[in-house]
């Protein structure tokens, strides 16, 4: 079901390609889930099942490895896109596209807090699309998903911290950090691509999928696997990741 083709890759011309780790990708099996449009995936508070954020039902739910759904939260969003957790905090967090806006939820998905994130985008439909949070240094990575692509890091307290705009993909739909290894993993809907970059999106290695709309990743390095949801497919894509 998908491609385990492993590629460096430059990221912008701007950066210098790192020096670090090469990985192999395989895949393993796939489940179909009962979730209209799975747009973000994220580890759950117990770090063994999984958040999956609905673009259509704009809702969260929880669900386990094999794509069962087990929970509903009450929470209603509009355009949710991106989840993340600040496990410190028993925090789940929700980017929304149209408005631009992260939405703080409690251990039981109530809403807590709204926070605007300002940047100049060209369109509402290419907006806020992927997050994902360093609890070491407290920083939430957003992705914006295209016009232009950009890696925002932001903190609570003192917003946007930095911006870099993005050219190593034809979109950037989700995003996931590996605290241990200080990394991002990106996925891009429309290249159909996974990319292993640095802290900051310089990219190390690009591996294919061979399907649209992977929009959400979860990275369990310590247990060799990968975890994609494609949101056309509304599947649950599990990989082994190894060492070269």
């Amino acid at each position: 079901m998908a491609c385990n083709k492993d590629q460096a890759l430059p990221d912008d011309g701007k950066d210098k390609d790192p020096v670090g780790d090469k990985y192999k990708m395989e895949f393993i099996e796939s489940f179909l889930l009962d979730i209209a449009e799975p747009s973000g995936l994220s580890w759950a508070l117990n770090h063994k099942d999984f958040i999956v954020v609905d673009d259509r039902t704009n809702q969260a739910y929880i669900i386990d490895k094999k794509g069962k759904q087990l929970s509903q939260f009450p929470y209603v969003g509009d355009d949710t896109e991106g989840v993340t957790i600040d496990e410190l905090n028993s925090s789940i967090w929700i980017a929304e596209e149209a408005e631009s806006k992260l939405k703080e939820l409690d251990a039981n998905g109530v809403e807590l807090n709204s926070y605007k994130i300002e940047i100049n985008r060209g369109s509402k439909k290419k907006g806020l699309e992927g997050l994902t949070y360093d609890s070491k240094k407290q920083i939430f990575y957003i992705l914006n998903e295209g016009e232009p692509g950009l890696l925002i890091k932001w903190q609570v307290n003192s917003g946007i911290i930095s911006q870099k705009q993005l050219q190593f993909a034809q979109d950037y739909s989700g995003i996931f950090f590996d605290n241990a290894e200080q990394s991002l993993w990106i996925v891009s809907d429309q290249s159909q691509k996974l990319f292993y970059c640095d802290e900051n999106a310089v990219v190390k290695q690009s591996f294919d999928l061979d399907y649209g709309k992977a929009e959400g990743i979860v990275v369990d390095l310590p247990n060799k696997r990968i975890y994609i949801v494609s949101d056309s497919e509304r599947r649950l894509y599990i990989y082994k990741i190894t060492l070269l």
